[in-house]
């Protein structure tokens, strides 16, 4: 089921409700952010994924590093959102992402 899915249901179930004469406002409000829900998950869906030949990572010490850029990137930030995000050292093995909390050895 899709998000597009979702929404619709929830529309349909609160169409059922709107019998209801003391809870329309409310009911309202609710159709009015699913709306929104729904022109933000299409804005979402149309965005391209990010462009991994612009500048293709090396892998060092279970980080990413870039030609371009000084120091070590989270491999799964920069694979799954596009985001390149500096890893912080704990200690002299162990490397964490301060966005999404890997650990990386």
């Amino acid at each position: 089921m899709t998000i597009f899915a979702s929404v619709e249901q929830v529309k349909l179930l609160l169409e059922k409700l709107s019998n209801d004469d003391k809870h329309t406002d409310l009911l309202n409000s609710i159709s009015k952010e699913l709306d929104n829900i729904t022109v933000f998950a299409e804005q979402l869906t149309k965005e391209t994924p990010p462009n991994s030949a612009h500048s293709k990572p090396e892998i060092k010490s279970g980080c990413y590093i870039f030609s371009d850029q000084k120091g070590f990137f989270c491999p799964s930030c920069y694979d799954n959102t596009g985001n390149k995000v500096p890893t912080k050292r704990l200690n002299s093995q162990l490397r964490v992402c301060p966005q999404c909390r890997a650990s990386i050895k």
